[in-house]
């Protein structure tokens, strides 16, 4: 069927389609011994008989009895919740930090006998903070009733994303110990905006920005004789006319991957831009001036609408996938009712 235009512009939605299907092909566990104590009369040795006293056999004291044992009770079975929690026995986080982190004293009053190491012990800071935060010099000695003041707390800020061990590793802090440090207990969850209270000495590790991604520079599509400019940037897969298969393409086609920008071919106005072909995909058909018209076949989706003005260049489309193989865009040019080989107006040989 013949391609309608009017006044080498305008031109009908069934008119348009019904053209492209003009030049379309298919494609595609012993007893024991007694002696005496038996009932019988006793034996008289014959040393009794000179007035000797007989010599008295006692009889043998029977063994003690074994003793029976009470029943033994089971021991407590801990899955049964029975006996002390072995819980209770746990180090509990009051046992390392016994202020707040958050709100430690900022002094400290030195008591008799008491050491630097016992004050860092008592308020679980470095002993390198405490000593730099009062500028003590060795050896340190600490007079009592003296002053001392301690390091503020240092925190942070949990950002979106991030858990407790991306903190811990940032600043080079052993993940159990910063829990303690904040009473915390496993598992060790955190929200973004929360506070963590870090040790006085622990400072971030600087990691180098990782540069953003250049941006895409999208190289100018070629122009060929100057009248249209290439659509995609792909391989020739398949070329105007009768193909080996017997079949015939009114065009040509160019492969990409599913995704990839289809732009337009000349300056023009979109006249249909639809998928009432199926076979096609998403169809976008263009008219530009001379009376032709460009068709991009197999698109996912149209980036435009019926009546837009286009550029050469611009982006009309997105590449969709094939079933039957790798994605390609089917171009094809009309002058009137008639289709014209693409390939000399892009510059190809």
């Amino acid at each position: 069927m013949a391609l309608i235009l009017t006044d080498g512009r305008a031109m009908t939605r069934a008119a348009l389609v019904l053209a492209l299907l003009t030049g379309a092909c298919a494609s595609g566990a012993a007893a024991p011994i007694s002696y005496g104590g038996s009932g019988g009369a006793a034996y008289d040795p014959p040393q009794s008989r000179g007035g000797r006293a007989p010599i008295e056999r006692r009889a043998e004291t029977p063994p003690p009895a074994t003793p029976v044992r009470a029943p033994q009770e089971p021991p407590p079975s801990w899955a049964d919740g029975e006996g002390t929690p072995l819980s209770t026995y746990a180090l509990q986080p009051d046992d390392v930090q016994p202020f707040d982190p958050a709100n430690l004293p900022t002094t400290h009053r030195v008591s008799a006998d008491e050491s630097l190491y016992d004050i860092a012990t008592r308020y679980q800071v470095p002993l390198r903070a405490l000593i730099d935060q009062n500028n003590l010099e060795p050896p340190y000695a600490l007079s009592a009733g003296r002053e001392l003041r301690l390091p503020p707390p240092r925190f942070h800020t949990v950002a979106r994303g991030e858990n407790f061990s991306d903190i811990a590793r940032r600043y080079n802090v052993d993940t159990r110990s910063l829990a303690l440090l904040n009473r915390m207990q496993a598992p060790y969850q955190v929200r973004q905006g929360d506070r963590i209270v870090l040790p006085a000495m622990a400072r971030a590790i600087e990691v180098a920005p990782t540069p953003p991604p250049p941006s895409p520079v999208v190289a100018p599509l070629p122009i060929g004789s100057g009248q249209f400019a290439w659509p995609l940037r792909g391989d020739v897969v398949a070329r105007f006319g009768a193909q080996p298969s017997g079949a015939r393409i009114d065009g040509i086609e160019i492969a990409g991957r599913e995704g990839d920008a289809i732009a337009a071919a000349a300056d023009g106005e979109v006249v249909y831009a639809g998928s009432d072909l199926p076979s096609y995909g998403t169809l976008i058909l263009v008219s530009h001036a001379d009376s032709y018209v460009t068709a991009y076949a197999y698109a996912r989706r149209s980036l435009v609408r019926e009546g837009q003005r286009v550029r050469a260049g611009e982006r009309i489309a997105e590449l969709g996938p094939r079933a039957e193989g790798r994605p390609r865009l089917l171009f094809q040019v009309r002058r009137g009712a008639e289709a014209v080989d693409p390939a000399p107006l892009l510059g190809a040989p």
